[in-house]
């Protein structure tokens, strides 16, 4: 299967039909498009309007033709808008058509650049025949904000807002089987202030315009206008609400309800018009769960005298939410159908650089979900933005649990206008979504954005508003947690689940923050709340963390995500995270993914520990330590599976690489019985190792197999082992090492300049390193059969983005005392785990490879005869000259992946 999100695939052609599957999966009335709907995405005729003469001029009569065109779903803010998706990268996300003054914008102020605030679209259809007699329906899945529609020049009418549906009746104004004209205007303004937004709002690319499908439906007189099914897994039941409209003058009507479970059941259940709500027996329900996506679909009838009327299909599973004291403690816990959810989170965003918020396809929605899983995450936090409904419809069938936020108007927003059109997005979103089981929790408001950030605590009447939202969206739906604000600042008013952020690339302050939220936590406690409000025992979450926050730059993630989320494990009183982030977007770059969606190398399999069941390690990730010195440091389980685990034992073993590149496996090594408690964190081994002598690097691998030797949980550190520098000269019976320090270069001439950290140096471009080794005196040249020069290098760049598919190759010759030696091609800059020396020192990943170059022969004879004053220079050239030029990083032995110093190696007899 090709790549969802490649190019090839979500390009739209000029006569495809971008995204052409129904909408409305959860509340689906067409089957066959162009039979029983119609779906309008495609070209539509375009025409900005920055002057808004457009209503002046009547451009709604359809007699002014428009210049241009633009595919629709896609806002125009997309590359796929204006049919230039093979633009969009992970360094161009936005097309600069939608602005006012298109040459003046960049990447660096297009936030702050003005944009075109009004679209007219035109279209036309022709309604199939058979359509006659039934209403004919326009459907708009989302437009952002103000949308006003004319057809055949016939005002239908106006809708404000940037997520719900809404639709428009056009009967009057068109008839089947002849041309019908459609034309819409949409202004969403630059001052957004008011409106909620989200992270439209000052952070990333606008949405503007029509950005989900746009489809015709025909419906009858009388029809179901909503479902609503709450099951309930205690009793075996379902209970229904189908709201229908227009059946007052319907004789004898009735609703059937026909439900085929995911075994192939059958239940047929009628009930009477009248009727706001009825229950429908579940007998076995087969429970919904990340790891059981069932799903019961629904067939709901209109029916009149056994005449069917109308027919909506829809779905729902059957699960429970809840909260509970984890099994043997008085700690409350998010619980899944009566068992307790361990939350394995990611924060998405959900943005992309082809279609912005718009999925340029269906299987790149897909891709995201399954993605997800695969990373080890079981849930997503839906960042300040309302998906659309296939988003959650495939979340239901691929199994990743959603919590789902509510977006925010701006902090200086703040007025009755903008608490208005929350509370409108927060009552819609809930009606429109209300069947999904991914769902388990509403969070209202993210960070205080829009309440006024850190001056929110001396806001009490904003305090009260906010508490007042939290008891509506309870209202509104009892079935799911709800949240009142996830928060940075420590303002929590009243919530369900108590949460909080944090972002710290430095594993002591993390540790220690985090044992303070932990000790801080308990009923009556006043901390993570504001205005004199006290916690509850709600179960405590991190909602975001990680330790690349925005705008720090394009660094790995692979290092700080590990000890990072070690470090939240450890503690049982927190019940789950959320990493920020699942993808990059556009300037913020902590993702596992790139903003293309291309997958990130962390060096390690991230579900060690991204998984329900994990070893942990109670010690820094890295670190230096004395050869011979004792490492000391518990072990501790978290195993929130369903598997039960018997005959649990713990294992260990040593791993090193030594100071010439030799990695040696389990110097040191054991095992011990251990318990394996389901649903707990517990210490289970304190390891007390003695580490081996010499300058090394030593890999403490551990885990745990069942009875029957599977492997269930695993972790691993990393410790350097260091007393004292190896020798400059290393003299020995059969050769000779003379080592130097990659800073005492004679030469450092590069077009891009140099950079020094630690015991890194990089050469940016095109450019040479020389090296100046000085040979004992007295040396016999001739007893010399072969020279090696080992270093580990790689090419070199300016940051140090984490390891992924694109690749920067550098190809570099290397000559000693003037004679070429060899050219050998780097194949990438490479930052992840991997690169354990340069994080033990502070340095962002950085490593290369372990290369030896050897001299010998003629060679060799030309090297020794150019020998003055028994020195050797060494000399690393990359030119510009070839498609390789792309710099070089030379490692010391306290830098990269290995302990080896650069070293001319002089071999003997």
């Amino acid at each position: 299967m090709s790549n969802p999100w490649s190019e090839p695939d979500i390009d739209t052609s000029r006569t495809s039909t971008p995204r052409p599957e129904y909408p409305r999966p959860d509340f689906q009335r067409g089957n066959t498009d162009g039979i029983d709907w119609r779906n309008l995405n495609g070209r539509w005729s375009f025409e900005f309007d920055p002057h808004d003469v457009g209503e002046k001029e009547a451009w709604y009569k359809g007699t002014r033709p428009f210049s241009g065109s633009i595919q629709v779903p896609f806002p125009w803010e997309a590359h796929l808008a204006w049919d230039d998706g093979h633009l969009a990268s992970n360094d161009n996300w936005f097309s600069k058509q939608a602005f006012l003054n298109p040459d003046d914008v960049d990447a660096s102020n297009y936030r702050e650049q003005t944009r075109q605030e009004i679209g007219w679209y035109r279209t036309t259809v022709t309604l199939p025949n058979h359509w006659y007699g039934q209403r004919s329906i326009l459907h708009f899945c989302a437009v952002d904000w103000q949308t006003r529609a004319w057809v055949n020049g016939r005002f239908m009418g106006e809708h404000e807002g940037g997520y719900a549906p809404f639709e428009f009746d056009i009967t009057e104004a068109c008839c089947p089987g002849e041309r019908t004209e459609i034309i819409v205007r949409v202004y969403d303004p630059n001052d957004h202030r008011a409106l909620p937004g989200g992270k439209q709002i000052d952070w990333y690319a606008r949405t503007s315009g029509i950005w989900q499908t746009v489809f015709l439906e025909p419906r009858p007189q009388a029809f179901i206008s909503n479902i609503k099914i709450t099951p309930d897994i205690d009793d075996s039941s379902a209970l229904i609400a189908a709201t229908t409209t227009g059946t007052e003058s319907l004789p004898g009507c009735k609703l059937r309800t026909t439900i085929l479970s995911p075994d192939g059941k059958t239940i047929v259940q009628d009930a009477s018009c009248d009727a706001e709500t009825f229950n429908v027996s579940i007998p076995d329900p087969l429970l919904w769960s990340p790891d059981t996506p069932f799903l019961y679909e629904v067939s709901v009838e209109l029916l009149t005298a056994d005449t069917l009327v109308d027919r909506v299909g829809t779905y729902f599973g059957m699960r429970k939410i809840s909260i509970a004291p984890l099994p043997g403690t008085t700690t409350n816990y998010i619980f899944l159908n009566d068992r307790p959810a361990y939350l394995l989170g990611a924060l998405n965003q959900s943005f992309n650089p082809w279609g912005v918020y718009t999925f340029p396809s269906d299987e790149a929605i897909q891709e995201d979900l399954k993605r997800t899983r695969s990373f080890g995450f079981n849930f997503l936090r839906l960042h300040i933005k309302i998906e659309e409904p296939r988003f959650l419809y495939w979340a239901d069938r691929l199994g990743v649990l959603l919590m789902c936020d509510i977006p925010n108007f701006a902090s200086d927003g703040y007025s009755e206008v903008a608490q208005a059109q929350w509370e409108s997005t927060l009552r819609t979103t809930i009606e429109r979504d209300y069947n999904h089981p991914s769902i388990f929790s509403w969070c209202c408001f993210n960070e205080t954005w829009g309440l006024g950030g850190e001056a929110f605590k001396q806001k009490p009447d904003r305090h009260e508003w906010v508490r007042e939202m939290y008891r509506l969206a309870r209202s509104l739906d009892p079935s799911r947690l709800i949240e009142d604000n996830s928060p940075c600042l420590y303002d929590h008013i009243e919530t369900q689940i108590n949460s909080w952020h944090f972002y710290i690339n430095d594993y002591g302050e993390a540790s220690h923050h985090i044992q303070n939220v932990v000790e801080k936590t308990f009923p009556g406690s006043e901390f993570n709340y504001t205005g004199g409000n006290t916690q509850s025992d709600a179960p405590l979450m991190n909602s975001e963390y990680g330790g690349i926050s925005a705008g720090a730059g394009d660094k790995d993630i692979s290092w700080c995500f590990k000890f990072l989320t070690n470090e939240l494990r450890l503690h049982e009183k927190i019940c789950g995270y959320i990493y920020t982030e699942l993808q990059d977007i556009e300037w913020e770059h902590n993702g596992f993914m790139n903003y293309d969606r291309t997958v990130k190398s962390f060096g390690y399999d991230y579900r060690i520990i991204n998984n329900l069941d994990t070893a942990l390690i109670d010690a820094p990730p890295g670190g230096t330590i004395p050869g011979g010195a004792t490492l000391e440091t518990d072990i501790y389980t978290s195993h929130f599976s369903s598997r039960i685990v018997n005959g649990a034992s713990l294992f260990w073993r040593i791993d090193t690489l030594d100071a010439w590149g030799n990695e040696k496996e389990g110097i040191r090594s054991g095992s011990t019985p251990v318990s394996f408690t389901q649903y707990r964190v517990e210490k289970v081994h304190r390891l007390i190792l003695e580490m081996p002598a010499s300058n090394q690097v030593c890999t403490l691998q551990i885990w745990i197999e069942d009875a029957a030797g599977s492997v269930v949980a695993q972790n691993f550190i990393s410790r350097e082992v260091y007393d004292a520098p190896l020798p400059a000269i290393d003299f020995r019976k059969d050769y000779l090492a003379a080592r130097y320090d990659v800073a005492s270069y004679n030469v450092a001439d590069w077009i891009g300049g140099t950079q020094t950290d630690g015991d890194l140096v990089i050469g940016l471009g095109s450019g040479t390193f020389e090296y100046s080794i000085e040979l004992p005196d007295g040396m016999e040249l001739g007893s010399i059969t072969a020279m090696e020069f080992w270093a580990e290098l790689s090419s070199g760049r300016e940051d140090s983005p984490q390891t992924d598919a694109y690749a920067l190759p550098s190809q570099v010759n290397i000559s000693v005392n003037s004679i070429p030696v060899d050219t050998i091609t780097l194949p990438d800059a490479p930052a992840d785990s991997r690169g354990v020396l340069s994080y033990i020192h502070g340095i962002a990943g950085r490593y290369g490879e372990l290369t030896r170059t050897t001299a010998t022969g003629d060679d060799l004879e030309k090297i020794l005869t150019g020998i003055v004053e028994n020195h050797l220079t060494i000399r690393y050239d990359v030119t510009s000259a070839n498609s390789c030029g792309n710099g070089l990083a030379v490692f010391g032995a306290r830098a990269g992946r290995y302990p080896v110093q650069p070293c001319a190696v002089l071999r003997f007899g």
